[in-house]
């Protein structure tokens, strides 16, 4: 039996279907038909898939169970389960106007720990330790180059919409180490456990905390859940707490010599850990770190709202377009110039997928995302007719591809380039700094590859439909500046 099979007997059964109708209507033989029913044989195609579902007159929640079980059935539940992960957090990726604004933190900087509290207190609920952490945490952020170390999963979602949502300052130092698994086990909820913890931690870039996480390879359950006693601890400077993988119980610690055995502890971890990211914004005085973008592979993938214009934008028209007032104006010229030449080299290579909406969005503001606005003044009407112009035949040959829905809704914010050997978000944090995450960890890399690489043509429009849209937005500036 195959999950396709299983529920399709049981709508069979639930709407007293009759077989012999079925296979007619579907124009297959009796013996394919049985065989589906059967689990022996999964159905030749989608098309037959929405035949059965015609026939038995599915409701859409019906026919959306239906297709699940389908795509399970066809790539395997593994397989299916990961790439829907990583879609749903692609699809939600947040932009930073949506996040809300930082929640006020009380002045902590008279906060004493009771003289009646002992060295090594316990806690003893869940409610006491989420105040601990809290009250240590906050007072922590009142103290210049405070310093908080977690050793823990990125599952409390208390302790990390606290870290998040308070304006805890840039000048707080985060660290963090945790594990992933050595293999690419889901939870029980189908979701995979690497992944959830990434979407968990990325609101500290977003928030452009001074966050360093690093990270080991390990069996999550047997190393902090199987009969290990307060595995989790979170340290500041003055304090440590030690607790429970459930978050329900777990020790206080005040003792100046207990909280700097227990630093020991962590460095001598975080000295067999490898940081999660490289982690950097590109500003005018940090230009040169553009080289880390570099393509050096034959086939890259490239997803974002607007399609990759940087191959298209001329020398000419990046001197023109480069703000006057830059420090080391020529040696950033220069270096841009490369970057943007090495990327139309590589274009042979690329696959860019992009939205209807996103290439309007570079018609009205003039503006890419991919370039930080503090760079460049907006571009002319004449220079985006010529980028897109250049651009045109690649749509053609199909490199660069416009999404259908679902997926055509992308967050604006979102700009996700990967290949075999490196890969990358890039995104405006909160302070409108263009940040980029350089993937350090190859599971997380080759999940985002694996669902790029595994969308079907019916994503996507055809080259011809995706080269006449482009056409004719390049009329249409055309007719708005008719000196063009």
């Amino acid at each position: 039996m195959s999950e396709f099979s299983n529920i399709l007997r049981q709508f069979i059964h639930e709407k007293n279907i009759k077989v012999y109708s079925l296979i007619k209507y579907c124009n297959i033989d009796r013996s394919t038909m049985y065989k589906i029913i059967n689990g022996k044989r999964n159905p030749p195609s989608k098309d037959i898939v929405e035949k059965i579902g015609d026939f038995m007159h599915l409701t859409p929640l019906e026919y959306a169970c239906f297709e699940e079980a389908y795509q399970i059935t066809k790539i395997g539940a593994e397989n299916y389960y990961r790439r829907k992960n990583a879609q749903d957090f692609l699809m939600n990726f947040p932009d930073n106007f949506t996040i809300s604004s930082p929640v006020s933190i009380p002045d902590f900087s008279s906060f004493q720990i009771p003289e009646n509290i002992p060295a090594c207190a316990a806690i003893q609920t869940h409610v006491e330790l989420n105040y601990v952490l809290r009250s240590i945490l906050l007072k922590e952020s009142q103290i210049k180059k405070g310093k908080i170390a977690l050793f823990l999963q990125p599952d409390c979602e208390y302790l990390f919409s606290l870290l998040s949502n308070l304006n805890l300052g840039h000048s707080l130092e985060i660290q963090q180490i945790f594990c992933l698994n050595n293999d690419t086990s889901l939870t029980p909820e189908h979701e995979s456990y690497n992944l959830n913890y990434f979407q968990n931690i990325f609101p500290l870039y977003l928030r452009n905390t001074n966050s360093k996480i690093f990270y080991f390879y390990d069996n999550i359950h047997s190393h902090f859940f199987n009969l290990n006693v307060l595995p989790y601890f979170v340290l500041t400077s003055q304090y440590a707490v030690s607790f429970s993988s459930d978050y329900q119980y777990g020790i206080f610690y005040t003792d100046p010599t207990v909280v700097s055995q227990f630093w020991n502890l962590f460095h001598s971890f975080q000295e067999k850990c490898t940081p999660f990211f490289q982690v950097f914004t590109l500003t005018p005085d940090k230009v040169h770190m553009i080289q880390n973008l570099a393509l050096n592979t034959a086939e890259t993938y490239l997803l974002q709202p607007e399609p990759c214009m940087t191959p298209f934008i001329s020398k000419e028209i990046l001197k023109s377009a480069l703000l006057e007032n830059l420090p080391d104006r020529n040696h950033m010229l220069a270096l841009l110039s490369d970057f943007f030449s090495a990327n139309t080299k590589n274009l042979p290579g690329m696959h860019v997928y992009f939205t209807e909406s996103g290439i309007r969005r570079f018609i009205q503001t003039r503006r890419l995302k991919e370039i930080p606005e503090d760079f460049y003044r907006p571009f002319l009407p004449q220079e985006q007719v010529q980028m897109l112009e250049s651009l045109l035949p690649y749509c053609y040959q199909g490199l660069y591809r416009m999404i259908k829905a679902p997926l055509n809704q992308l967050p604006i914010n979102l700009h996700l380039c990967i290949n075999n050997n490196m890969g990358y978000f890039s995104f405006d944090n909160i302070d409108n700094q263009a940040t980029y995450l350089m993937f350090n960890e190859t599971g997380l890399l080759s999940v985002f590859l694996d669902y790029l690489q595994s969308l079907e043509d019916a994503c996507f429009y055809t080259p011809e439909e995706t080269g006449d849209f482009i056409k004719a937005i390049i009329e249409e500036l055309q007719q708005q500046s008719p000196v063009l």
